[in-house]
């Protein structure tokens, strides 16, 4: 998409990719260049002012233009400056409405994030990674939380499509919306394929996990010559295995099958044919197809009504005097 919130904006709207954005900052060089980039103002919305700390962690986090596109480092800049005082707008356009994340909700997402990294320890040690205290990071979080707010409120929740062009949408593409064939299995092969020798120690794999408590291939002890793991079986790169699988009844277990990179052993773990998918199933798919134009049409609209509701003062970085100002 081409909206220049919506590229600044998503990398915030939740607590996964929020934290993603930051993690992509680089260590700071010494405390004390941090310390002075917070001080140079680039620009100011509304008398709130915008740092050079901020630029540049934005300018490290902001993903690229994609495809053949290039841009100067000037270009970029002013990109990036452009959507942090887009994102400051809208955070405080939030902030009038009262639609601040509170205390609660921070706090519900911070310990997602805490435990998606292992724990307090692992936190702790993210913070001093990224130079970051506990208020700057709770802050920040609210901070999205808020801008999220005021985007699914301003934007998403006013681009509504009828149900009935969604089943319209899926009777015209019934034929595309059709739930692939899939099977999981575990399997067992060998390290290293020593033709005959190799088959003769699959059999013996093969009668120890009969007698093993369900069948369990996992309950193999590993002597180095063969491993065990979970596999997706695809049609068009497993031949053989393929063809194993599609015999075998749910918890079944194989022979042991021939292929051309040495003898394998599967015990299916589940079975999905291909079927059609109903529109209850192809909802979701049918409204991202069919809402996305109409969320950047409207993510367009609404930049331009948050740009005309408050003042915006571009600053030169260096000198800190007024460059440009628009409405």
């Amino acid at each position: 998409m081409n909206s220049v919130f919506r590229s600044a904006c998503f990398m915030i709207l939740t607590c996964c990719t929020f934290f993603a954005a930051c993690a992509n900052r680089p260590p700071a060089a010494a405390i004390d260049e941090k310390i002075e980039a917070k001080k140079i103002i680039v620009a100011k919305v509304n008398n709130v002012g915008l740092t050079m700390d901020q630029l540049i962690a934005a300018m490290n986090s902001l993903p690229d233009l994609g495809g053949a596109q290039t841009e100067t480092i000037e270009d970029r800049k002013l990109r990036v400056l452009n959507s942090i005082i887009l994102l400051e707008l809208a955070h405080q356009r939030a902030s009038e409405l009262g639609l601040n994340a509170d205390d609660h909700q921070v706090q519900s997402e911070l310990d997602i994030f805490k435990n998606n990294l292992g724990g307090e320890k692992e936190y702790a040690a993210y913070l001093s990674k990224q130079n970051l205290t506990e208020a700057e990071a709770r802050a920040n979080l609210e901070r999205g939380l808020t801008i999220n707010a005021i985007y699914t409120k301003e934007v998403v929740d006013r681009v509504a499509v009828p149900e009935e062009d969604l089943k319209r949408e899926y009777e015209s593409n019934k034929d595309k919306l059709i739930q692939p064939e899939k099977i999981t299995a575990v399997e067992v092969y060998m390290l290293k394929d020593e033709g005959e020798a190799s088959f003769v120690k699959a059999k013996e794999l093969l009668s120890k996990i009969k007698t093993a408590p369900n069948q369990d291939p996992w309950k193999l002890v590993l002597d180095g010559s063969f491993m065990v793991k979970n596999t997706l079986v695809r049609k068009d790169r497993d031949k053989e295995l393929y063809e194993a699988a599609k015999k075998l009844s749910p918890k079944g277990l194989s022979d042991v099958i021939r292929t051309a990179t040495g003898p394998r052993i599967l015990k299916l773990k589940e079975y999905s044919p291909e079927k059609q998918l109903t529109f209850e199933e192809a909802k979701p798919l049918i409204l991202g197809k069919v809402q996305r134009p109409l969320l950047e049409k409207r993510t367009h609209e609404w930049e331009e009504e948050l740009k005309k509701s408050g003042k915006i003062e571009l600053m030169d970085e260096f000198t800190k005097q007024p460059r440009k100002e628009t409405p």
